[in-house]
């Protein structure tokens, strides 16, 4: 049997990715803070394929959607995906703009 995954929230991915988990046990990871939005940002397109569901399909039709996924590679080797925390980011640095942006006023 595969091991338990944690599940957490897309906001709070930057503080998992600093820890790892060992036998139900969570260390801080070695050496400096990961800091995400500095890691390279790389793009993954996979398609998910069914049968139409609309009518019954003719033999051998399939219809493919693309599903883009987004990943950070970060120094060391370390790749994590990335595609539910994005979108969050970029409202953050929006807020943070236009809180910057007042200021300047």
């Amino acid at each position: 049997m595969a091991p338990l995954v944690p599940v957490f929230s897309a906001d709070t991915l930057p503080d998992h990715v600093n820890t790892v988990r060992r036998n139900f046990i969570e260390k801080k990871r070695k050496g400096e803070p990961v800091n995400l939005k500095e890691c390279a940002l790389l793009e993954m397109m996979q398609y998910s394929c069914n049968p139409p569901s609309e009518q019954v399909p003719q033999p051998g039709v399939i219809v493919c959607q693309p599903v883009v996924r987004l990943f950070r590679r970060c120094a060391g080797g370390l790749t994590v995906e990335t595609t539910s925390w994005e979108p969050l980011r970029q409202i953050e640095e929006a807020k943070e703009k236009l809180a910057s942006g007042s200021k300047a006023s």
